[in-house]
């Protein structure tokens, strides 16, 4: 006999809340926004998602039985923690989403896709579907996993691995807001240079992302938090892998596609090359650091 839908339905939500997130995720977002990509024409969803989604992931985990919902406890403090530091974040990145486009849903999609939606002519229809869906879904989902052993109610007390989370936490939304404000105040200067290389842009070429990467390797050592340290991190063998994933995929994905490919739109205006060039010579691509000489050139406009 086979078991009912409903119960094998409830059997991964208790049992698998990582699968149950997936398989989620994949019939609400890959297939159902990827149906509605085709029926608007554009992407544009892809923005806010990456703020509202792992907001809805923290609270599916957060209020899960492995959290200790339905044993009538309190959360553990950790839960409380992340889903705190979360929510901060995600309020900051959908400002920032909405102040960059005039407060206004679905006016611009985001350019690479765009791009792509070009060059690869009326293959698109298909290609969107792996390119765009089922690549985000490896991301976001893959970067929201450690959220899941964090607000477990079987974690491990809070240690000085917390404190570590909560700094790279912290820092990353930090980083990312100065860096956003100071490359919108630039965007809105009338009289902008043609490069803008002042504040945290004159030691890191990509300081925003840089503050996202911080954040989400914050996260994940919440996860090593639960687990009482790294040995017991590692202990878990395929599991801990299958919650470091994220963070594994995303973040070079972000370093070696992602930055070159906005490195190679800066390069596109010839009377901007030269200036970006010198630029990329003395000023790290990601993590601030040392940087070569001074800058008052490349703000020639």
């Amino acid at each position: 006999m086979f078991a009912p839908p409903s119960s094998v339905a409830c059997d991964v939500y208790a049992s698998h809340p990582r699968l149950c997130v997936n398989l989620i995720y994949f019939v609400v977002v890959d297939v159902g926004f990827y149906l509605i990509y085709l029926l608007q024409g554009s992407t544009w969803l892809i923005d806010p998602h990456w703020q509202l989604i792992p907001v809805c992931i923290s609270l599916f985990f957060f209020s899960h039985p492995d959290a200790g919902w339905d044993e009538g406890v309190p959360q553990h403090p950790r839960a409380y923690l992340v889903l705190g530091l979360l929510l901060v974040w995600a309020t900051r990145l959908m400002h920032n989403y909405l102040r960059r486009e005039g407060y206004q849903f679905g006016d611009r999609e985001d350019w690479r896709y765009n791009d792509m939606r070009r060059e690869h002519g009326r293959w698109f229809v298909i290609s969107q579907f792996f390119a765009v869906c089922v690549a985000q879904h490896c991301m976001l989902v893959g970067l929201t996993m450690p959220l899941q052993p964090a607000m477990a109610a079987s974690g491990a007390s809070l240690n000085r691995f917390d404190a570590l989370a909560a700094s790279l936490c912290l820092t990353g939304i930090c980083v990312g807001l100065v860096a956003d404000n100071q490359l919108f105040a630039y965007m809105q200067s009338p009289d902008k240079p043609l490069l803008l290389d002042s504040g945290l842009w004159r030691f890191s070429r990509h300081p925003n992302h840089f503050g996202e990467q911080l954040w989400w390797i914050g996260i994940l050592s919440s996860a090593v938090a639960a687990a009482g340290g790294w040995s017991g991190f590692v202990a878990g063998g395929p599991h801990c892998w299958a919650v470091a994933f994220g963070v594994c995929f995303n973040h070079p994905i972000d370093t070696l596609a992602t930055l070159p490919l906005i490195e190679a739109r800066m390069l596109r205006r010839p009377e901007r090359a030269t200036l970006y060039r010198a630029y990329q010579r003395r000023t790290p691509l990601l993590a601030p650091w040392f940087v070569r000489g001074g800058g008052k050139d490349a703000k020639v406009a």
